[in-house]
């Protein structure tokens, strides 16, 4: 093996490329050209919505989004929309994803040649294909609003879901799973869903996000949305509209951080549990937590499990 992996090792050596790395002060230029090139126009949208006459500064604008009906059922109709979409995105990509990886491995590249259709289809040709499918009182329907939003957001949603069942064992964690006893409910519930918490909640935020700033087919629908709205009052009250805008912007940011945030805690609680730093991603520690469950619950008779034998690691 050693004489087999030394000239692998001084084949990559042989690649400047391969050994480039960014110093710290790079690192720095870049994270503060992202910050500044993040920041600077939020902060000049801020300032424009706050400024009131002779250069003061006024929460007019502000405590007037408050007040408008009209605007705050038009948010709470995108949450609601964009809510039961991810729901929707969850529920139908996650299986598929399992099934084309683990029974149809040939069909996975036609699956993502599939997912990226929305990208070529106008979204007009879409409502108008909508228009000619569907009776009216379908068209009509919120709900219909949010399957479409399941297409549109399945090039990302897709992908986000994908990777993350890519980078587990997953022959290996079906087949102990199911060994052991567990139906296909407990495989998805107890192990496959830990184990895709980051890529479900970023297929999930990528799906709520996309929902609530989509604003093409919801005009073309007639649908009175957050962005509809929105587009409405910044064609009488500029001010209102870049506060909205401005509070929409940060509201997705924390929502972005606090995603990061809770994907990462796995990791940080199985390094926490003296996994190494390598095994720490969450795969490892939620099947070892897993199987222990498992095993203390299991039907001793059931084929596949032995309790006699060495503990398998």
């Amino acid at each position: 093996m050693a004489a087999l992996s030394a000239p692998r090792v001084a084949t990559a050596r042989a690649h400047p490329a391969a050994e480039f790395r960014l110093g710290p002060v790079a690192r720095t230029g870049v994270l503060v050209v992202a910050a500044l090139y993040f920041l600077v126009p939020l902060l000049a949208s801020a300032r424009y919505a706050l400024e009131g006459a002779h250069g003061s500064y006024t929460l007019s604008s502000v405590t007037a989004l408050f007040h408008d009906s009209v605007l705050l059922q038009s948010l709470v109709t995108s949450v609601e929309i964009s809510l039961g979409a991810a729901a929707i995105t969850l529920a139908l990509l996650m299986p598929t994803s399992v099934w084309v990886n683990l029974r149809m491995p040939r069909w996975r590249r036609a699956m993502e040649s599939i997912t990226l259709l929305p990208l070529v289809v106008p979204v007009v040709v879409v409502v108008l294909g909508i228009y000619g499918a569907f009776p009216t009182g379908i068209v009509a329907s919120p709900v219909l609003l949010a399957l479409e939003y399941v297409v549109l957001a399945m090039p990302y949603s897709y992908r986000a879901i994908d990777g993350g069942v890519q980078a587990l064992d997953l022959h290996t964690l079906v087949d102990a799973s199911r060994s052991l006893g567990a139906g296909w409910a407990q495989v998805f519930r107890r192990v496959l869903v830990p184990n895709l918490r980051s890529s479900l909640l970023s297929a999930a935020f990528i799906t709520v996000a996309y929902s609530l700033g989509e604003f093409a087919m919801a005009n073309l629908l007639s649908f009175t949305t957050f962005p509809t709205e929105l587009f409405q009052i910044g064609t009488e009250q500029v001010g209102e509209a870049t506060a909205v805008s401005v509070f929409a912007l940060v509201l997705t940011f924390g929502v972005l951080l606090a995603l990061s945030l809770f994907g990462g805690h796995g990791r940080r609680r199985a390094v926490r549990a003296g996994l190494p730093a390598g095994q720490a991603d969450g795969v490892v520690a939620e099947l070892a937590a897993e199987v222990d469950a498992v095993l203390g619950h299991a039907d001793p008779g059931r084929p596949g499990i032995v309790h006699d034998g060495p503990t398998m690691r």
